[in-house]
């Protein structure tokens, strides 16, 4: 019998930092209106030099050295991301490359904000249903800046660029994968959306580049989309699961705005203690916010062999995904 967990994580962020005062001097909103509308302080911005497969590569060699695997025996590469260095081939394809794996699977995952999450989960199936994969790199890629109009006063307060990364292999008898749900309200599509490379708005040869090269969003909309599905997300995981929400012990939620988390907590009626934040110093970091925030929360020791946690986030499209897992090391 096998029991797929996590056995190891790692984080990258590029070292340039652009805080709010910064920021105010190219969208004219005043540095104390950002932090109080997104409690967002400051966040990261890849080099110009600096490539998405670049910061996906740190990350997976944390989680390797992490985890205590030999890279030769990595199976599958799986990457989330929509900020690739192409279009396609595939991230992961890349990332293997750096990391000079030998014929491991490769695929992309786009569930966006969701998407480390999804991942994870995809891993833990594939593990669980495969005699020849033993170990899953699991990467989320989020190059965001190359994407946003800094004087957008929408879409600028929010993002950051970053990368994380997991390691899924079987971690024995009484840990590992407990329950997950993924569901999806596409009725509201375009809330936040980056239409320009897709097939509809296509970057061809000559064609005028116009906004929609860049991110565009509904905050308000994202905000009523979390709190009204996020919760039934949960819910569909608990049950699979077998567990109440007092049963887990620590909660990593994707990291769209800290107002928007501290809320959803209080919803559910938990204390912040059992949460852990790393979108005031890093801003949204998308596909990498829900790894970034899970390497870090068991660095500083809030995660300890034996919890029980919960990986939930949301994605444009609108996705929505909960994982639960009883940590293993």
């Amino acid at each position: 019998m096998i029991y797929p967990g996590v056995i190891g994580t790692g984080l990258y962020v590029p070292s340039k930092k652009v805080n709010n005062q910064q920021l105010s001097k190219l969208n004219n909103i005043p540095a104390k209106e950002i932090l109080k509308k997104t409690g967002i302080k400051e966040r990261r911005v890849a080099e110009k030099n600096e490539a998405a497969s670049d910061m996906g590569f740190k990350a997976a060699l944390k989680a390797i050295k992490s985890s205590n695997i030999d890279k030769a025996d990595i199976d599958q590469v799986i990457c989330s991301t929509f900020s690739g260095d192409y279009i396609y081939p595939a991230l992961a394809c890349k990332i293997a490359q750096k990391l000079n794996l030998k014929l491991p699977g490769c695929f992309d995952v786009m569930a966006n904000c969701t998407g480390f999450q999804t991942g994870i989960n995809i891993a833990l199936n594939n593990i669980k249903n495969s005699k020849n994969i033993k170990n899953i790199l699991v990467v989320g890629v989020a190059m965001q800046s190359r994407y946003i109009n800094w004087k957008d006063p929408y879409s600028s307060i929010y993002f950051g660029d970053g990368a994380s990364a997991a390691i899924v292999a079987d971690v024995g008898k009484g840990y590992g994968h407990l329950g997950s749900s993924l569901i999806s309200n596409t009725n509201v599509y375009d809330s936040v959306r980056m239409r320009g490379g897709g097939s509809s708005f296509s970057n061809s040869p000559g064609k005028k580049k116009t906004f929609k090269q860049f991110y565009e969003i509904s905050g308000l909309e994202v905000w009523k989309q979390v709190v009204t599905f996020q919760p039934k997300n949960i819910k569909l995981a608990l049950r699979e699961a077998n567990l109440k929400l007092q049963n887990i012990d620590f909660f990593i939620f994707h990291q769209a705005n800290g107002n928007l988390i501290k809320f959803l907590m209080s919803r559910l009626e938990l204390p912040m203690s059992k949460t852990h934040l790393t979108v005031d110093r890093f801003g949204n970091t998308a596909d990498a916010s829900i790894g970034i925030t899970l390497d870090e929360a068991t660095r500083r020791n809030k995660i300890k062999k034996n919890d029980i946690i919960l990986l939930s986030g949301v994605g444009a499209g609108f996705v929505f995904g909960t994982t639960i897992l009883k940590w293993a090391y």
